[in-house]
């Protein structure tokens, strides 16, 4: 978040117009390459949906969202394993009910300004009241929803109402390019629009005569086209005023239209689109999340699951061989009683032996390797933290590997995704004059200066809690060896240990003492214990005081009386 403290960059483009005077072909082009690039992942993310997900994605201009994929699921495991790693994500990144970032400064110098935090500390409120009053919260849930296919957008735009609107794009709708960095920077979306909605979003003059014809026919509502949207790096950037001239290029045509045709040609000042990602191994910008790793185990399942079906079936009404004597006469309903000579014996007409156990115990492993993809277990675990019979650190320690593997994950969403949605959605509040205004002195100590984003979510705190253990075993440690000599206490720094593990605990700042402010009160103690130990050494002196005047009198009679040896010890001198 560099130099957003003090940000003069434009507003948001709003304007648009038909321009006919440029040739696009070379970005249309591009565009479409992208998507025939993207095409290698489609068959993957199809069978994902149609054996684990099949409420999530769009693919093939799917025009009626009423179709649900179930054809091939027998067994909703990996749907109830999603749900489960979406809430458990969200309430562990980014739960509504509490923080779980914070701004401070990359300068120690100038975050320990207390009017410096003050600022942060007022700013960060507004953007928590920012993202309670939008929609970010539902809609980063739904983001979370399909991470599962390994990556999911979310882009982050001005709005008049709430500040600033938040949108997610299911999968098979979007396409997407990395840079050299391997981070995402060219994002692609074909999607439908009716004629009237086209017209409402991009003005009546910007759209093709297609459009506008069937505007003007009345049947805007009846005819819907395909809209293309291009957000990609601004290589022709002149300047840095106007919208054109932007770090980033957004572009939207009509899919078919004619090379020089486009709806609007603004830009952005940032990235605009989030990409969330799991687990990357290339520069294709896709990514592959907990779904690619259960496929196997969820086509097995549902094989399975057809298998125990029809085992159950066959047991319940087995095939028959019979006479043709007996054919139609035989009453295989339940209870039923056919005549036959049985030799005086009441016997069943067959019997039903259903031996299913080996296929429901397969059914149990795979099901819960499903789950352990989706990491269910321990989300489920820290869920019940407060309700189970064990400690918190009871639980971190049992689900310390579990949070080692999903360590890399947690921070990836941190840096690739959370990172720019705060400081994108600061820049927009920035520039629309939402935050308070500084004083020209604090303005020019922070000018130039880095925001640094901290996160304090349970997630990135139980990361944080698993190093602690090595402190506690290294004084645990130093205390066996402490009986034999006490002196090596010396080895461990208490105060800093103290700090560090406040930190990772996520103990605020105002709790923790600082170390000048703890020396300090150290000091003050050792004053106090001194002044305490004189004021006791002199009542002391005054209670002994009459003892020793009356010791001195009675020394002092006696030397009067004429005792030599007394005179002598009192300095007295015998007289001659």
């Amino acid at each position: 978040m560099s130099g957003t403290i003090l940000s003069n960059l434009a507003r948001q483009p709003t304007e648009s117009k038909l321009i006919k005077s440029k040739s696009y072909r070379r970005i249309k082009t591009k565009f479409n390459q992208m998507f025939d690039n993207r095409q290698k992942y489609i068959a993957k993310w199809k069978d994902i949906r149609d054996y684990q997900l099949p409420f999530l994605g769009v693919f093939d201009d799917e025009q009626d969202q009423s179709k649900i994929y179930t054809d091939k699921i027998n067994n909703g495991v990996a749907w109830e394993s999603c749900q489960i790693f979406a809430s458990g994500v969200m309430s562990g990144m980014t739960p509504p009910s509490r923080k779980w970032f914070k701004l401070t400064m990359e300068n120690a110098d100038v975050a320990a300004n207390s009017e410096v935090a003050e600022v942060l500390d007022e700013r960060e409120e507004i953007l928590y009241a920012v993202f309670a009053k939008s929609n970010f919260y539902n809609t980063v849930h739904q983001v979370y929803m399909e991470l599962p296919f390994g990556q999911s957008p979310m882009s982050v735009m001005p709005d008049s109402k709430a500040g600033v609107r938040f949108t997610s794009y299911p999968i098979g709708t979007y396409a997407l390019e990395c840079g050299s960095n391997s981070d995402v920077n060219t994002f692609g979306r074909k999607y439908r629009m009716t004629a009237d909605q086209i017209v409402e979003e991009f003005g009546y003059n910007a759209c093709p005569i297609n459009v506008r014809n069937a505007y003007d026919d009345g049947k805007g509502n009846a005819n819907t086209f395909i809209v293309c949207w291009f957000v990609l790096p601004n290589k022709d950037r002149k300047g840095t005023i106007g919208n054109k001239n932007m770090p980033y290029s957004s572009i939207y045509w009509i899919d078919g239209s004619r090379e020089d045709e486009v709806l609007k040609h603004s830009g952005f000042n940032e990235w605009p689109i989030p990409i969330a990602r799991h687990t990357t191994h290339d520069l294709s910008g896709y990514g592959k999340g907990c779904a690619w790793f259960a496929q196997a185990d969820a086509r097995m399942l549902q094989l399975l699951e057809r298998d125990l079906v029809t085992a159950i079936e066959l047991g319940i009404k087995p095939p028959m061989s019979a006479t043709s004597d007996v054919i139609g006469n035989v009453n295989l309903f339940p209870g039923g009683i056919t005549e036959i000579d049985t030799g005086g014996k009441v016997e069943p007409v067959f019997n039903v032996g259903i031996d299913v156990a080996n296929v429901q115990a397969k059914i149990q492993f795979v099901s819960e390797s499903i789950k352990r993809a989706y990491s269910a277990d321990l989300f489920l675990m820290l869920d019940n933290l407060g309700t189970t019979q064990m400690t918190a650190r009871e639980v971190m320690e049992r689900t310390q590997e579990k949070l080692q593997q999903l360590g890399p994950v947690v921070e990836r969403l941190q840096s690739e995704f959370l990172n720019p949605i705060i400081e994108r959605t600061y820049a927009i509040l920035d520039r629309a004059g939402v935050f308070p205004p500084i004083s020209d002195e604090l303005a020019e100590q922070l000018n130039g200066q880095d925001v640094k984003i901290e996160y304090i979510s349970p997630l990135a705190q139980a990361q944080k809690v698993s190093s602690l253990t090595s402190i506690e075993q290294y004084f645990a440690f130093l205390m066996s060896l402490a009986q034999g000599n006490p002196n090596i206490l010396q080895k461990f720094n208490f105060e800093e240990a103290a700090d560090y593990y406040g930190v990772n605990l996520g103990v605020p700042a105002k709790v923790i003492v600082s170390n000048d402010e703890y020396q300090a009160k150290m000091q003050e103690q050792q004053r106090a214990q001194q002044e305490q130990e004189e004021q006791a050494q002199m009542m002391q002196a005054a209670q002994l005081a009459p003892q020793m005047a009356s010791a001195a009198k009675q020394a002092t009679d006696a030397a009067n009386d004429g005792n030599p040896v007394m005179q002598q010890l009192m300095g007295m001198g015998v007289g001659v």
